[in-house]
């Protein structure tokens, strides 16, 4: 009994740590880059910066990460980004946790480009907390919004705020982080990327800032890596694409807990958009 609790005490715990974007997905991109995520535009950009989605073809894809190298604390995700009605819907569904503690979140996506230069995009989240012999679940929606603006071809400028109502389960002490994060991107020889973030987040006391590298090695052949504070992580990962297929592995190591692996595979229709102007 004492162990069943300890194990739901430390779940809950790690549900309710103050999350930057890889947090709400288990996508091996958000891992990789440490956060640092806000002008990520394409297939990339689901469960991230939902602006960044509307410049995605027809893709599918699903993803699994480990936190701190424990089974129970695992995260699952899938989504799908179509491109219809003049934008982008992006439907993806979120797990963590195992059978004693778990969330989940249910999203709808919408995001569209509005000029040459500028897209942004929300996100409508239904979220579920269910704690073993706990008499009932405890549901809650929130909601997102983001934008992104690319003032030249090497400069891309975005932010994003998550659940912008800061909405709490009800008769549940899980806590929904409430997250602002503005960030800038810049496109250098080779198509080499480095972005920079910083993000406030509601159960933190100041400013988290968040450092990514993407290396363009090949057409289909990339190396990403990333740094964070608040606590201190790393993350390195790589991504190869074939025959539409994208395969992503990431690893973030926390300087408390240890390690978090990531994996995610993706299919793209077609290359995502670039920017027109």
């Amino acid at each position: 009994m004492h162990l069943k609790l300890l194990i739901l005490s430390f779940c809950a715990l790690l549900a309710i740590t103050p999350a930057t974007a890889q947090d709400w997905s288990s996508n091996a991109y958000g891992e990789a880059l440490c956060g640092a995520v806000s002008c990520l535009t394409g297939s990339e950009a689901a469960g991230l910066n939902p602006a960044g989605v509307a410049l995605s073809d027809w893709s599918a894809g699903i993803g699994y990460s480990n936190r701190f190298m424990m089974k129970e604390l695992s995260q699952k995700s899938a989504r799908i980004t179509m491109p219809v009605l003049g934008g982008v819907f992006t439907p993806e569904f979120n797990y963590y946790g195992f059978a004693l503690f778990n969330t989940s979140r249910a999203s709808l996506g919408y995001a569209k480009i509005l000029t040459k230069t500028i897209c942004a995009g929300i996100n409508l989240n239904f979220h579920n907390v269910h704690i073993d012999d706990s008499p009932t679940n405890a549901n809650t929606l929130s909601g997102d919004f983001g934008i992104i603006y690319c003032p030249l071809k090497s400069l891309t400028l975005g932010t994003y705020i998550r659940n912008i109502s800061n909405s709490q389960y009800s008769g549940s002490d899980t806590i929904i982080p409430a997250q602002i994060q503005i960030g800038a991107a810049y496109n250098f020889y080779g198509g080499h990327v480095i972005c920079i973030d910083i993000d406030r987040n509601s159960l933190i006391h100041g400013i988290t800032a968040h450092i990514g590298i993407i290396c363009q090695l090949r057409d289909n052949f990339r190396i990403l890596a990333g740094v964070s504070t608040q606590p201190i992580t790393v993350g390195v990962g790589s991504e190869f694409e074939f025959k539409g297929f994208a395969l992503q592995f990431a690893a973030r190591r926390n300087q408390y807990l240890g390690w978090i692996p990531a994996v995610s595979v993706c299919w793209r229709r077609g290359a995502d958009k670039g920017w027109e102007g």
